[in-house]
This record gives C-alpha cells, sequence and structure tokens, in this order.
C-alpha cells in the first residue's frame, strides 16, 4: 500500500509512503511500535564526504550540507546550522531530531 502524509509544525514536510509488510498479532501487553526509514547517503555540497551538517539558510536554495571540515569554513556562521539527523525534516523549521534520533554521521 502507498500513501501520503503531510507533517506540519510551522512548516509543511510531505512524505510519500509505502507499507512493505503487514502482521496480524495480538498482545497481551502495552506494545510500543517504532520503525525508522533507512539513512540517506548525504554527502558535502563542497567535497563529497558525509554530510554532519546543514546550514539552515541555505537550505531555502536546495544546498547547505556540510562535512565536519567543511562547516569550519562556511559563510553563514555556526549559529545558523543542524545536525544532520536521519528525517526528512532534517534543516526544516529549526528541527535537530529530538531525543532519540540517531545523527547522520559515518
Amino acid at each position: 500500500m502507498k500513501f501520503r502524509y503531510e507533517y506540519d509544525f510551522g512548516s509543511t514536510t510531505e512524505l510519500a509512503l509505502k507499507v512493505i509488510e503487514d502482521q496480524n498479532m495480538s498482545f497481551k501487553k502495552k506494545v510500543q511500535l517504532l520503525a525508522r526509514n533507512e539513512a540517506p547517503d548525504i554527502q558535502c555540497d563542497h567535497c563529497e564526504k558525509p554530510a554532519v551538517q546543514i546550514c539552515s539558510e541555505c537550505v531555502c536554495n536546495e544546498e547547505g550540507f556540510l562535512c565536519k571540515k567543511c562547516t569550519a569554513d562556511h559563510k553563514c556562521g555556526e549559529e545558523m546550522l543542524l545536525p544532520v539527523v536521519n528525517s526528512p525534516r532534517t534543516g526544516v523549521c529549526a528541527y535537530e531530531g529530538g531525543s532519540g534520533s540517531h545523527s547522520h554521521t559515518k
């Protein structure tokens, strides 16, 4: 099954999702279901090393992914940088991943 979802918390993130597997189960205890998408391979816009930061100013121009080394020389300044996390909201509306998220680093 394929479906679309719009998440909006100050700015909209549109997701295209697909159910890969469905399981029917019965539980006697409370269950918490967790899922995580596969982390995308995001590279630095300048040197193609793995990106660890995104500039919240440059992301408006569909750029701004930076590796650790290129972060130090970025023109917009440290206050504009956010961590690259395994989320479609990376770089959106000051999103930093929240508790339990994992940064996208190698």
